[in-house]
């Protein structure tokens, strides 16, 4: 079934400019209903709504990429609604794929593979990888062993921040119990643990391909590692605590995942200054998860933009 009126695409800026103006050229704007919810310090809407008529332009003052989802959400009318961010660009056929993924009725999260693209400095590129690798097309069983991208979903337990899609009204139900924003992973295990189907489309692919500044800072990895760890509530002191004894290793098995997935795909005089990155910001994430193991999110979900 191609994509149409009942499928909607909220784009959530992280760069803007042209980078926006690339992934909206990319779309069917003719075909499906697209919402882009900007941030105040982005500028004036007016010169996006003259030059895209067909899209809804929102802002929301200066909120986390988590409640700007959700803010996007309570706009869109599709029963279907894809997530995306400007840095990565959907590839040709994109919206069809995601779609599709809906087409069994237990189906209620859908993502796709994220290519890295190779003309993205090393310091891009490793963050890419630190974030992506694990969606990478490669890691499709399916794919890794024939010539041919599969044309149908495989189930799956995650889906990549960047590229996802929901249906929209088992998505409302579970945005009802959940507090704070859209949080791809949280979703995902409560739309598992109340039997829904979470599946991985290998047809449903976007390019991560703009250098995204506040992103690749050490900074920012750091406030990141710290939401990845203090979003668990409710533990006890000995699980934070054995939580925190674990981090001092994490830049090394990170690190050493991330170039694993690598192998045979970049050249020789890449995988050092992509490794140098790479363990960089692992550490950082390491430094981030230490202290939310012990202290929560904190005001990192700040830095989430």
């Amino acid at each position: 079934m191609a994509a149409g009126p009942s499928f909607s695409v909220i784009i959530i800026p992280l760069v803007g400019r042209e980078a926006l103006a690339n992934c909206l050229d990319r779309l069917p704007l003719t075909n499906i209903e697209c919402i882009v919810v900007f941030r105040d310090d982005m500028g004036a809407l007016t010169h996006w709504e003259r030059r895209y008529p067909s899209v809804k332009f929102i802002g929301s003052a200066n909120e986390p990429v988590p409640l700007r989802r959700q803010r996007g959400l309570r706009f869109a009318t599709g029963d279907v609604v894809g997530l995306i961010e400007d840095t990565s660009w959907p590839n040709e056929g994109w919206c069809a794929a995601a779609f599709a993924a809906f087409a069994e009725a237990p189906t209620a999260v859908a993502g796709g593979p994220v290519k890295i693209s190779a003309t993205l400095p090393y310091r891009y590129r490793a963050l890419g990888i630190s974030e992506y690798r694990a969606f990478a097309l490669t890691c499709c069983p399916e794919a890794a062993t024939s010539n041919t991208i599969p044309d149908r979903p495989i189930a799956t337990s995650r889906v990549p921040g960047n590229n996802m899609a929901f249906r929209r009204i088992d998505l409302i139900e579970q945005m009802g119990e959940q507090a704070g924003g859209l949080f791809e992973g949280s979703i995902c295990t409560a739309m598992l643990a109340r039997g829904h189907r979470v599946v991985y489309h290998p047809r449903m692919q976007v390019t991560y391909a703009v250098c995204d500044r506040h992103n690749a800072s050490l900074v920012t990895r750091y406030h990141h590692g710290r939401i990845y760890a203090g979003q668990a509530r409710g533990r006890t002191w000995s699980s934070r605590l054995a939580h925190l004894a674990k981090t001092p290793l994490l830049p090394f098995v990170l690190t050493a995942r991330a170039m694993a997935s690598l192998k045979g795909s970049i050249g020789a005089e890449e995988t050092l200054p992509i490794l140098f990155w790479l363990f960089l910001m692992e550490s950082a994430w390491a430094v981030g998860e230490a202290i939310g193991a012990l202290s929560g999110v904190g005001s990192s979900i700040n830095y989430w933009r």
